[in-house]
């Protein structure tokens, strides 16, 4: 088997560049603008359908859609960035999803808007899969865990301030406005980009993008998901269920025939060849899915568990996000300085033990203690990540990095996905196992205490399972050569 580590600085890389900050600086608002079309829209559903006279289950299809394109894209634009460049992407996603943005605030009919989504969304899966792939080509090696840390940050940052933003923007103004405030941000980015990114070194001459097996893992990604989804909306042994499963696993199939056959692959399988890579991949599925599936449930464990107002659950439930956005920067420069496998291992424990924390407790816990534990998980989501993310570019080479990223990002956004069903999944079948759960099947929340409680335990205990699985595959994935600093 290869065992890739690649370190060694390549002649053009950081080291002589002048504009690596700006660089990154423009990566990480790229991500913040991208987390903010979903964020930010989301709150504005009711305004958006009474305005384009449909309804509100309608017009969250304009969401849907916009993250079914990055995790059907995430694959293809990361292997493009390898083979075409990274500014060039980066550029070429910015001018789209701008595009985009004018188009969706334009929208004058559901349809419409659903149609322009796919179009900012192809923009957002440009900027976005090929961000931390830039971080490792042209930051300086001493600043990999910070420059990961930042535009992982930008992209928190986005989720945690888009619903107050949107609210803000389409009460002052309308929603249109909510789309139209990218494009100034953006008609910026690409006229500082185009100056000062670094140009030519990314491309490598002589590769061509296999475009036929990139659309094949699109299709067997975009399959995936919607498989996955499918179990959430009409339950596991629904026809539509299994006939997307059977859709799946003929794309990926046929899809890894296809690869296995081409000389450049759209898709790297070889990179999972090396088993450090593998295992930090697996790592960064299983905490992927623990730190978004149980989200859905803890404003219902809060309110209806331990009685707190919707006020106090209300700003309870960013507590994670929040606490992980600020950490970031010291948890960039950790990752700059220590082995990042230890950092991956601890935040993996600390996910563990705070969600065995709740699953112990079903009443009469005070605010401090719960935020206390909520302070931890986005302490250990963040060192987590950040190094984590490290770990998987750091064991792929240096013509690999775009499709390292695409890999990761891909992983990434269906491990939310599956997190939220299985997550569900366990909290409801923990319910129907009850004797009472029978009579309250249409409203699961209606269940009598102790049969509710039963159901946050099971899921909070899935969420330590998980997170304890996530240890081991994390210890496998060694550190590689000289990246640690003692």
């Amino acid at each position: 088997m290869a065992n890739f580590c690649w370190m060694e600085e390549l002649p053009g890389m950081m080291a002589g560049e002048r504009y690596w900050l700006p660089g990154l600086a423009f990566i990480s608002v790229g991500a913040l603008i991208s987390s903010l079309a979903v964020s930010s829209i989301s709150v504005s559903l009711p305004q958006i359908a009474e305005d384009l006279h449909t309804g509100v289950g309608f017009a969250s299809a304009s969401v849907l859609v916009y993250l079914l394109v990055l995790s059907g894209l995430f694959l293809f634009f990361g292997k493009l960035g390898d083979v075409c460049g990274y500014r060039r992407v980066f550029l070429a996603g910015t001018a789209v999803f701008t595009a985009g943005s004018v188009l969706c605030g334009c929208a004058d009919t559901v349809n419409a808007l659903i149609l322009f989504r796919v179009i900012q969304g192809t923009g957002a899966a440009m900027v976005t899969s090929i961000g931390p792939a830039f971080v490792t080509k042209h930051a300086p090696p001493s600043w990999y865990g910070r420059g990961i840390a930042y535009v992982s940050g930008a992209a928190v940052l986005g989720v945690i301030i888009g619903p107050a933003l949107g609210v803000a923007v389409a009460d002052l103004l309308s929603w249109h406005w909510v789309f139209f405030l990218n494009v100034p941000v953006g008609v910026a980015i690409l006229a500082a980009g185009w100056y000062t990114l670094p140009a030519g070194e990314d491309s490598l001459a002589g590769r061509k993008f296999d475009c036929a097996g990139a659309l094949l893992f699109s299709a067997a990604s975009l399959s995936l998901v919607l498989a996955i989804s499918s179990v959430h909306v009409f339950g596991i042994t629904n026809l539509i269920t299994a006939s997307l499963a059977l859709f799946t696993i003929s794309f990926w199939t046929l899809a890894i025939l296809y690869e296995s056959a081409v000389d450049d692959p759209a898709f790297e399988i070889a990179l999972f060849e090396n088993s450090s890579f593998t295992s930090a991949n697996i790592s960064f599925l299983l905490l992927k899915m623990v730190f978004n599936g149980p989200v859905f449930l803890f404003p219902f464990y809060l309110h209806i568990v331990l009685g707190w107002s919707y006020e106090l659950t209300g700003m309870a439930v960013i507590v994670p996000g929040a606490v992980m956005l600020i950490s970031c920067p010291g948890v960039g420069r950790l990752t700059d300085r220590f082995s990042a496998r230890t950092l991956c291992v601890a935040g993996a424990a600390g996910a563990a033990a705070v969600y065995v924390f709740f699953a112990g407790f079903t009443a009469g816990l005070t605010p401090v203690p719960v935020i206390a534990a909520l302070v931890v998980l986005g302490l250990a989501r963040g060192v987590f990540l950040v190094p984590n993310t490290r770990l998987i570019l750091d064991h792929s080479p240096p013509h690999m990095k775009g499709a390292a990223s695409g890999i990761m990002k891909a992983l990434g956004n269906t491990g939310i996905i599956l997190g939220i069903v299985i997550f569900q999944i366990a909290f409801s079948e923990t319910l129907l196992a009850g004797e009472a759960a029978v009579l309250y099947h249409h409203d699961p929340f209606a269940v009598p205490m102790p049969g509710i409680a039963a159901g946050f335990r099971a899921a909070f205990l899935l969420a330590a399972a998980l997170s304890l699985s996530a240890i081991f595959f994390s210890w496998h994935a060694r550190d590689a050569r000289g990246t640690a600093v003692p």
